[in-house]
């Protein structure tokens, strides 16, 4: 595609996401102020059709999805791209639990869910509901959440057993049609603590009404006074309607895609609805309607805006873009900001001098923008971020770069050998940088650390190096680390997925997922719900193999036990002493384990995934309060051809590096739908951890300690 070609079709996208904030905007006003015009609104907005407003923005995104097919000689569905979009004005509409005391919401009829363990689930604005019925033939209507650690419990419309209960698809947390919690893994092994009870975690129920044309009503707070209305005899559901939208548009719900859409027509969209919302946000400020707040999330939207235009337009090709943040910057120069009030929250000292922890933090920290510009200062730029290996900049004048939350920081070769690391100081000069012949090479200098070839950056000079703070950096040493090359093709991928970087990396943190979302994993090593922990943990490949491995895993399982050069008693004589002396004599043939700093020290989104015939290198780039990216790299030592492991060991890496492609898909499907959960304003429990989970503890104690506004129950924001 030309240049001029793709600067139209920006601009063509990028005009659409400015329509899409205002149809949010609208619908906002609908939600809070009148529920049967928010009904006509959803219902126009599905169909695309019915509302003046709405078939004019579905008639430019229809025009602008032929132009980029015909110009890029592709197919993308029109209705995958609305389907997106409509989701995204929907999950931008949030209404506080003073405004739901106002109605009662429908459900449900009775006739969608007739027998008893029929179940279905809706979403009523940001509130993932359920209603089950009984084994006595009456309705429940439940909070959609987990009370562990706020998953989905029941998905889409379907039956339970009435005496089976229900899984939790992160953590199979087990739940029976009346709420009750039925069981935790690990908690009849005390994992949770002594005084741990399933009474205390039962799903959050709301009273029903049934009216005489049979439709089932909740009543989301207290406001008894009210009645419920029925329905249009034609009307559909609402809330049926938007969870399957919200399901549909999830990667990974239901083929594993990673995105729904062409990332660039998603991140023109994204700028154009950023510039309008930044601009709706300054002209309040201006007009002084502003609140403690919004200079943190000025911040924050500048921030993604930056990030979205450096990701989608990397070498500054598309001028346009430019622009748009100009057009920013000036509406908002000079604008004087209230300081944030923290008072009546807990200090660093009171938080660290707390007995080891077992509460989870507030569920209102995940995707919330205010607290995203807290976290760019206070979490992000002092953490160490992974770039590169220095094979991957060999030689002087070689360079690379990372772009994070807005910022483009580039690590340079230099004439002498040495690494030096600098950010760009104006994002609208990518195009032409670095310029070699400049003091620093025209960068404003950032600190840099290289860790076993592993290099980082970080945008603060304050701080640990890295093998100051790395857990067990002991069992790495044998593995040669620094002199591996990166694996490319299939070895090296990034994957933007739209969850709040700290639900996804809370993810990775433990295993005590992976009985539940990771079955290949379960099949392959031996891991269970019962592991303390995966930060240094070294899990033995299963042996013999299990009978139901997939063709793949089979594969890997062989190539590893050919290209083993110790027997399976040495392996475990070498677990042992790595048990007791923190280290590695030998690299392991039969065992992997994950390698990252000790959380509550530096809580950086990094890990190193270390395998026998290769490792990976699994980091999380924030972009934006609900805006993340997988940064994955692969790498392994130089395959002699003449050397007959070699073949075996080639056929070992792709074969694991298609497994753990598989394994973040998984993670990605589960993380989407807990992100829509979080955004629930009516959960009201702490979830709980086991000691499986240790290391999440561990990540949320250091981000209570670096900001301790989050100890808040309660958005205070």
């Amino acid at each position: 595609m030309s240049l001029v070609k793709e600067k139209e079709l920006c601009k063509l996208f990028v005009e659409v996401g400015q329509q899409q904030y205002s149809l949010a905007a609208i619908g906002t006003n609908f939600a809070k102020n009148d529920e049967v015009a928010w009904n006509s609104f959803v219902t126009a907005l599905l169909s695309a059709k019915g509302e003046p407003a709405v078939e004019t923005v579905y008639e430019y995104l229809v025009n602008a999805v032929a132009e980029y097919n015909k110009r890029n000689n592709t197919e993308v569905n029109i209705k995958t791209v609305y389907n997106y979009f409509t989701a995204k004005i929907i999950r931008s509409i949030f209404v506080e639990p003073s405004e739901l005391q106002k109605n009662w919401y429908f459900i449900c009829r009775t006739a969608e869910i007739p027998k008893p363990g029929d179940f279905v689930t809706v979403q009523i604005f940001q509130e993932p509901l359920v209603a089950v019925r009984q084994a006595d033939g009456t309705i429940r209507v439940f909070l959609n959440v987990c009370t562990h650690r706020q998953a989905p419990v029941f998905e889409g419309h379907g039956c339970v057993g009435v005496d089976k209960p229900t899984l939790c698809p992160y953590h199979g947390w087990a739940f029976g049609i009346d709420g009750h919690c039925k069981n935790a893994p690990g908690a009849n092994r005390g994992e949770f603590g002594a005084d741990f009870d399933l009474k205390n975690y039962s799903l959050k129920e709301f009273e029903v009404k049934i009216d005489e044309n049979q439709e089932v009503f909740a009543k989301l707070c207290q406001n008894s006074h009210l009645k419920p209305e029925s329905q249009p005899e034609s009307h559909q559901n609402i809330g049926v309607e938007i969870t399957n939208l919200l399901n549909s548009v999830s990667p990974g719900y239901a083929d594993g895609e990673t995105a729904t859409l062409p990332e660039q027509i998603r991140l023109w969209l994204r700028i154009g609805y950023l510039e309008a919302e930044l601009k709706q946000l300054i002209a309040g400020i201006t007009q002084g309607q502003t609140s403690d707040t919004d200079q943190l999330i000025l911040e924050s939207l500048i921030g993604e805006l930056k990030q979205a235009i450096l990701t989608v337009d990397n070498n500054g090709a598309t001028p346009e873009l430019d622009e748009v943040l100009q057009r920013v910057k000036l509406i908002g120069k000079s604008i004087k900001y209230p300081k944030i009030d923290t008072d009546g929250v807990q200090s660093s000292e009171e938080i660290s001098g707390s007995s080891e922890r077992r509460q989870a933090l507030p569920i209102w920290i995940y995707g919330d923008a205010a607290l995203f510009a807290l976290e760019v200062e206070h979490l992000i730029k002092p953490t160490w971020q992974f770039v590169c290996h220095t094979n991957e900049i060999p030689q002087p004048g070689h360079f690379t770069w990372l772009d994070i939350v807005g910022e483009r920081a580039y690590v340079i070769r230099t004439e002498s050998g040495e690494l030096f690391a600098g950010k760009l100081k104006d994002v609208t000069q990518r195009a032409s940088y670095p310029k070699f012949g400049l003091p620093n090479y025209g960068l404003e200098p950032i600190d840099i650390d290289i860790f076993y070839g592993f290099i980082f950056i970080r945008f603060t000079w304050e701080g640990s190096r890295l093998a100051e703070s790395w857990y067990l950096p002991g069992l790495l040493e044998p593995y040669q680390l620094e002199d591996m090359q990166p694996i490319g093709g299939v070895g090296r991928y990034d994957v933007n997925v739209e969850v709040d970087y700290k639900l996804l990396w809370e993810n990775f943190l433990e295993d005590y997922h992976f009985p539940m979302m990771h079955k290949g994993l379960t099949r392959r090593f031996g891991v269970s719900s019962d592991c303390e922990g995966i930060n240094g943990m070294i899990i033995p490949m299963r042996d013999p193999a299990s009978p139901s491995l997939t063709p793949i895993e089979r594969q890997y399982y062989d190539c590893a036990k050919a290209i083993a050069r110790h027997s399976w008693e040495r392996e475990q004589e070498l677990q042992y002493f790595a048990a007791e002396n923190h280290s590695l004599p030998e690299t392991l043939c039969y065992s992997a384990f994950c390698s990252m700093s000790a959380q509550e020290e530096i809580p950086m989104p990094f890990s190193l995934s270390v395998f026998p015939e290769h490792v990976q290198t699994f980091s999380l780039v924030p972009a934006g309060p609900r805006e993340c990216r997988f940064h994955v790299r692969s790498y392994g030592h130089p395959l002699d051809p003449n050397d007959t492991n070699s073949k075996a060991i080639q056929e070992a890496r792709l074969a694991n590096i298609h497994l753990l492609w598989e394994s973040l898909h998984e993670d990605i499907r589960v993380n989407y739908i807990c992100q829509d959960s979080v955004s629930s304003r009516l959960f009201e429990k702490t979830g709980v951890f086991s000691i499986a989970e240790f290391d999440v503890a561990k990540f949320q104690e250091a981000i209570r300690v670096k900001l301790p506004i989050t100890s808040h129950q309660r958005k205070p924001l």
